[in-house]
């Protein structure tokens, strides 16, 4: 994730900690498939093919699309196996990045993206968008078997998790966690939506590792009128995951981060 192009954060984190930036529309109910999906994906890729030539269907394809509402079936991508890529599914879609990820490019490619589902859908004047998600994954290696998780968030990440004395103390029970997940949701004013914070452990290439999301999520009449307000509900969203991002690894990490 790049920050805030302010005095003395760096434009650019050359070994930042992302693993995925995620951009997603939903629309329609879970159990009634759009009808008109099977005629968005081949429309969607003829206007996408100049800059998302491969195509992939993947496995979930020989599912029944009715089985998969809100599931991505096909993936458009720049090269075979590469990023970033657009993924369509029954109510669903999203643009998706990950090393190579540059904001500036990333909201391109999204704001780009979303004119395209409502000019290739038949009947977009009555597509009702039901949820709206700007995504962050992202990951730092820690061996959180032999150190503790507790610890190292409240140092590194600045959020704390505090358990009262006797509940360890007078029960025997260890003071280091063998794993962690924790998941909080803020609401939010402008854009009208949630922050939403998940940190816990997990894996990163294989290793032990610190994996912390932070997404910015609208439903139902939070969503702005679409697709005109898309590009300013996206800054906005970003506007806060980024400073959350900013503020959570100020310090060592970010320091760790902007290395080259």
């Amino acid at each position: 994730m790049e920050p805030f192009l302010t005095k003395g954060l760096p434009a650019y984190l050359p070994n930042k900690p992302l693993v995925e930036s995620i951009a997603e529309i939903k629309w329609g109910q879970e159990g009634q498939p759009d009808p008109a999906y099977p005629i968005i994906v081949g429309r969607l890729f003829e206007r996408l093919k100049t800059e998302y030539p491969s195509i992939e269907d993947l496995p979930i394809t020989m599912v029944p699309a009715e089985m998969t509402v809100h599931q991505v079936r096909h993936r458009f991508r720049k090269t075979r196996d590469g990023w970033p890529l657009v993924q369509i599914g029954p109510g669903v879609l999203t643009v998706n990045d990950t090393d190579a990820y540059h904001w500036e490019d990333f909201s391109r490619q999204v704001k780009d993206v979303l004119p395209h589902l409502y000019a290739v859908h038949p009947s977009a004047e009555t597509l009702s968008i039901t949820s709206l998600l700007l995504r962050y994954i992202n990951a730092v290696v820690f061996d959180y078997s032999s150190n503790n998780v507790l610890q190292f968030l409240a140092e590194k990440l600045r959020v704390s998790v505090s358990f009262a004395g006797p509940l360890l103390n007078e029960t025997g029970v260890r003071h280091h966690p063998q794993s962690a997940a924790l998941q909080v949701v803020f609401p939010v004013p402008t854009p009208a939506g949630a922050l939403i914070l998940l940190v816990g452990t997990g894996k990163h290439k294989g290793q032990n590792a610190i994996v912390w999301e932070i997404h910015f999520r609208s439903l139902g009449a939070e969503i702005p009128k679409l697709p005109d307000a898309f590009p300013a509900w996206l800054e906005g969203a970003h506007a806060i995951i980024e400073k959350w991002f900013l503020e959570m690894v100020k310090g060592e990490l970010l320091a760790t981060f902007a290395k080259r």
